[in-house]
């Protein structure tokens, strides 16, 4: 199987490697990503949200930030799991993972990979992490337990998502992003105004665009055709992937430097499309669209 995302370069892993797990007490929610188990978790991760935590036990204050994220994770009873790499057995997942400091956390949700932060988190920080993942999760229609991190008030029982919201997630399930694709696209016929459906049709465009490409292939063919819009639209959509937004939008916008009315067309609109993705309240999204504007008029 493939990776249908193309978020994480599993086609480069392909041969397993043995791998010893993360010293210490491994929490109860926690498993060791290994090549050959990879591809598992990112399936498992359209049912539970993942903490991705690449770590070596060769940074000092890695085992302290481990230790921490799983009193956190086994606080919410495996409504969160943690997966953990291990740098020096697992050296070619965290090179799949774009991984450029240890340790790195990532969120791994609906077979996405996101950044939370490279170095490690305060203590006091964890658990709002915790609880922020959650709510993201449930806004993208997981049905996430409470657990015992969420004493206090219940929860309110969530409403059920529209007939058309609900199709479009179980095609992704799937794999049919053709599917989802016009799921979502008859959804905002209907309801126009619909920013989560918004930001789900571009999201799942992108996942369909990157569908079965070879980053290195793309990285590297961008690298050899800076002035190839297709090449270098491509390679924005392999960096929004990989979570490196501020890459994605400065490769666009640097196309736009004397650019012929097409090419500021095509590059509108794929920024317009990455902005809803990262989403409004992004810091990074604001100074992109006043540069932007700045280059188009």
């Amino acid at each position: 199987m493939t990776d249908p995302y193309g978020i994480i370069d599993l086609a480069a892993l392909k041969q397993p490697a043995d791998g010893g797990a993360t010293a210490g007490e491994a929490s109860a929610h926690e498993v060791t990503v290994t090549e050959q188990g990879l591809q598992q978790i990112v399936g498992d991760s359209q049912q539970i949200p993942t903490l991705l935590l690449v770590t070596s036990s060769r940074v000092p204050e890695g085992a302290g930030f481990l230790a921490s994220l799983r009193r956190g994770v086994d606080a919410h009873a495996g409504a969160v799991r943690l997966a953990v790499v291990d740098a020096d057995t697992q050296p070619r997942v965290a090179q799949a993972l774009q991984v450029q400091q240890l340790p790195s956390l990532l969120l791994l949700l609906l077979g996405q990979v996101q950044p939370i932060v490279a170095g490690v988190l305060p203590d006091g920080e964890i658990d709002a992490l915790l609880k922020q993942v959650l709510d993201l999760a449930r806004q993208q229609g997981l049905e996430v337990p409470a657990g015992e991190g969420s004493e206090g008030a219940e929860e309110p029982a969530a409403e059920p998502l529209p007939p058309l919201i609900a199709e479009a997630y179980e095609a992704i399930d799937r794999g049919d992003l053709d599917g989802a694709v016009a799921a979502f696209e008859k959804h905002l016929r209907e309801n126009p105004a619909d920013a989560e459906a918004r930001t789900g049709l571009a999201t799942v465009t992108l996942m369909r665009r990157t569908q079965g490409v070879d980053l290195d292939e793309v990285r590297r063919e961008a690298a050899e055709k800076p002035g190839d819009l297709s090449a270098q639209m491509l390679a924005a959509d392999v960096d929004m992937l990989g979570g490196h937004v501020d890459d994605a939008f400065g490769r666009l916008l640097d196309l736009l430097r004397g650019a012929d009315q097409d090419t500021k067309d095509a590059v509108r609109t794929r920024l317009l499309e990455l902005f809803e993705i990262a989403g409004a309240e992004d810091p990074r999204v604001a100074p992109a669209r006043k540069r932007l504007a700045n280059l188009l008029f």
